[in-house]
């Protein structure tokens, strides 16, 4: 297995590093999104059965977080190596697994949790962007439109499907061993699995946490900003709000401080409009201040 993750990463990083390899790269990049999608399919993860036990989700969790594997370090490459015109491959790949059958008819929280693996493979990239600054591949990461079902007419930026799944079966992760009392127990067991890969990938060091909290931060403002909700995802930094250090008010202070020049904006998040991103900032900062964790 070492000998193949080894061959297989360098495979990628020099495929990655002549635009000229583009063809080839989609070819390598498309036999792995067609592997997962056939790991993952309704014959391996059915929706159907009895209700669902505490192993039950545990061993599925498992399986997915085995499944994707591949998978996870080819988004992490393609976010910290792509060139932009290289950042359709990574558009193709969330927009095919997220598009992929879930099944509409049987166990609702089956259905829901076949997203997870999509998160795993939207935080792992995600980190990998900010880690050097490319907003642009952050944006996609965030905002790929999908189209979930053959019956909806709308398509809908990928955070807002997957963040609303997985949120549905949020006290599930409450049953992993150790994260019982946690407030937000899904964000705390994403962060310990991811770093491994993270850190053998890209030696992202001590500013792993930080990455994993700006992307948490992203996470909520942009679900907020394309849903026109006054609800996000917390993840861990909704517990760190109330310290010295808080992820959001660094973030805030930091479009602040950039204006119209803060990368973010940019490339077209929030509307490319600071005071769109104010707007959207003030409005979870309200949910923060409720949280009833301090």
């Amino acid at each position: 297995m070492e000998k193949h993750n080894i061959s297989f990463i360098e495979e990628m990083k020099e495929l990655l590093s002549d635009p000229k390899n583009r063809i080839k790269l989609d070819d390598f990049v498309t036999k792995y999104l067609r592997a997962f999608l056939e790991a993952t399919n309704l014959e391996h993860f059915p929706i159907q059965g009895s209700n669902v036990q505490k192993e039950d989700f545990l061993d599925r969790m498992r399986k997915y977080e085995e499944v994707v594997k591949d998978l996870q370090q080819i988004v992490i490459l393609l976010a910290r190596w792509s060139e932009r015109e290289q950042l359709t491959i990574l558009e193709k790949a969330f927009s095919r697994i997220a598009e992929a059958d879930k099944g509409s008819s049987g166990i609702n929280f089956w259905i829901h949790f076949c997203w997870y693996p999509i998160q795993i493979l939207m935080y792992s990239a995600g980190l990998a962007a900010l880690s050097v600054g490319k907003y642009y591949a952050l944006k996609v990461i965030l905002t790929t439109l999908i189209q979930n079902s053959s019956t909806e007419r709308k398509r809908l930026p990928i955070i807002v499907t997957v963040t609303s799944n997985i949120s549905d079966i949020h006290d599930a992760f409450k049953w992993i061993p150790g994260k019982e009392k946690n407030y937000v127990p899904r964000s705390e067991h994403l962060f310990e699995i991811l770093e491994p890969t993270l850190e053998k990938l890209l030696f992202v060091g001590k500013s792993y946490e930080l990455l994993f909290d700006d992307f948490e931060v992203y996470s909520a403002l942009v679900y907020m900003e394309v849903t026109g909700r006054d609800w996000g995802p917390i993840g861990r930094f909704g517990w760190k709000h109330d310290h010295g250090d808080s992820p959001f008010n660094r973030v805030v202070e930091e479009a602040k401080e950039a204006k119209e020049e803060w990368l973010p904006l940019r490339v077209g998040m929030f509307n490319g409009s600071l005071e769109r991103f104010l707007e959207v900032s003030k409005t979870l900062r309200e949910r923060l201040n409720k949280l009833p964790w301090y």
